[in-house]
C-alpha cells in the first residue's frame, strides 16, 4: 500500500473481520462447548455471529445519510469468488472441527481464532460476508488508476455486477472504510 494511505475507519474494519467469521460463531453454538454453560457460550456465539453484522448495517446506513463517498476508477479488476473456497478449507472447516471439550483445547481454539482475525485484518479479508453474500453481491479486487491521492491502491468493491467492471470504468462508491466500498447505484437499492 503506498506511503500516506490510511486504511481509516479501524472500528469498522474490526467489524467486518469479525462479522466475517458469523459462519463459525453459528456452527459453535450448535455444537456447543462443554467447558462453558450453554447460556453463555450460545448467547455469545450469538452475540458475536450478530452484533457485528447490525454494526456494519448501521456504518452503511450512516454513510448513505453523510453521502460518505469516493470515485474509484478502475485500473484493473479481479473477481475475488475464489476466495470463498480459500476461507471454507483454510479457515472455517478446520476451526469448526476443533475439540472444544475441555478448557485447555478451548483456550488453544480461541488463540488460533485470535491468530486468523490478525490474519484476516492485516491481509485485508475482512470483506468475507455472510450477509453480504446473502444480499447478493459479489466481491471485486479493484487497483485504481488515476487517483492523485491513491496511486496504485487497491480497494475491494461490493457490487451486484455479475462481471468485474472494466478498466477505465468509473465507479460512485459508498465507503464501508477506505479500502471497502460498495457499488452506490446498489447500495440505495437497500
Amino acid at each position: 500500500m503506498p506511503e500516506g494511505i490510511n486504511r481509516g475507519l479501524p472500528v469498522a474494519r474490526l467489524l467486518m473481520v469479525i462479522s466475517s467469521l458469523a459462519p463459525l460463531f453459528l456452527l459453535w453454538a450448535i455444537r456447543g462447548a462443554p467447558p462453558v454453560p450453554d447460556c453463555y457460550w450460545i448467547g455469545g456465539c450469538l452475540a458475536f455471529a450478530v452484533l457485528p453484522t447490525m454494526a456494519l448495517i448501521g456504518r452503511w446506513r450512516l454513510a448513505i445519510r453523510r453521502n460518505d463517498r469516493r470515485t474509484v476508477v478502475v485500473a484493473a479488476a479481479r473477481d475475488q469468488s475464489d476466495h470463498l473456497l480459500i476461507y471454507l478449507f483454510t479457515m472455517l472447516l478446520p476451526l469448526y472441527t476443533v475439540n472444544l471439550a475441555n478448557s485447555r483445547e478451548l483456550l488453544a481454539a480461541a488463540a488460533a481464532f485470535i491468530f486468523i482475525i490478525f490474519l484476516f485484518w492485516h491481509m485485508n479479508l475482512h470483506y468475507m460476508n455472510l450477509g453480504f453474500a446473502v444480499l447478493g453481491y459479489r466481491v471485486y479486487t479493484i487497483d485504481m488508476a488515476g487517483v492523485d491521492d491513491a496511486p496504485g491502491l487497491s480497494v475491494v468493491l461490493l457490487s451486484k455486477r455479475i462481471d468485474p467492471p472494466k478498466a477505465g470504468t468509473q465507479i460512485d462508491g459508498l465507503r464501508l472504510s477506505d479500502t471497502v466500498y460498495v457499488e452506490r447505484a446498489s447500495a440505495h437499492a437497500h
